[in-house]
């Protein structure tokens, strides 16, 4: 009695088998075609799914540039609407900015240059964007500080994985001696090129192990801002102080909220 149950159930299990995977012929071919599409789109939404989701967790926008360059005069004007006396500070501000239902969380971060790089590293994976500010009035005087420590950021890879939108901020447009924004891109511009060969040499004396992200641009051609694709650099001039010219800055974290 026992043989006879174990016979059928091996007969049941074979049918069974036979059934669900019945012999293939065309029609079985395109419908496993189609179930297989189905299962690698299936796989690619979850994908994307997962990678919208990890980049919604990169609220930050973070303000770098120099000291007096009026980082934290905008910080205090998008975050507080209120201008404030700048002191020198060894760690950074962090405010939410507000415009209607988006907002964004801005990180003021000190410009000394013994500090910068440090608290730069402890923020840079918050960050959904960067606004580099600088003193219009001060740039040919700053422009190697100024190229140095821009080149350092874009060059960074945690930057250049996560990080689509880079805005400019020329302040301080209200003195007298501040260029205009399209003139301070052209400076910049020569700036990094001549920095991106300083940097490729130093790589050279390295060897291999150096960091390949060292160089940016296209190679054969002078650096300009545009070549570096996927992250789009622009160029706005403000007045920080008073609020008086923050449209520029508003806009653009409103389209990037």
């Amino acid at each position: 009695m026992t043989e006879e149950i174990r016979h059928k159930k091996k007969i049941s299990l074979k049918e069974t088998f036979n059934k669900l995977i019945p012999e293939l012929n065309e029609e079985n071919v395109f419908l496993l075609q189609i179930l297989v599409a189905a299962a690698i789109g299936l796989v690619t939404l979850v994908f994307l799914w997962r990678l919208l989701r990890s980049s919604s967790k990169r609220r930050g926008i973070l303000l770098l540039g120099l000291c007096e360059s009026g980082k934290t005069q905008l910080f205090s004007q998008l975050c507080y609407d209120t201008d404030v006396i700048s002191v020198t500070s060894v760690k950074e501000s962090s405010a939410q900015y507000t415009k209607g239902k988006k907002s964004l969380m801005v990180y003021d971060l000190p410009g000394h240059e013994r500090i910068r790089y440090a608290l730069f590293e402890k923020v840079k994976k918050l960050a959904r964007g960067i606004i580099f500010v600088l003193d219009s009035s001060a740039i040919q005087k700053d422009v190697r500080d100024v190229a140095e420590f821009l080149y350092t950021v874009l060059c960074d890879g945690t930057v250049q994985s996560g990080v689509r939108r880079v805005l400019v901020a020329c302040n301080k447009q209200d003195l007298t001696m501040a260029r205009a924004a399209p003139l301070i891109q052209k400076t910049l511009e020569k700036e990094m090129n001549l920095l991106r060969v300083t940097r490729a040499s130093q790589l050279q004396s390295v060897g291999e192990g150096g960091n390949n992200n060292s160089f940016l641009g296209r190679q054969g051609q002078d650096f300009e801002f545009n070549h570096l694709v996927p992250i789009k650099v622009e160029f706005v001039e403000t007045v920080a102080k008073g609020g008086e010219k923050l449209e520029p800055v508003t806009n653009w974290l409103h389209q990037l909220a």
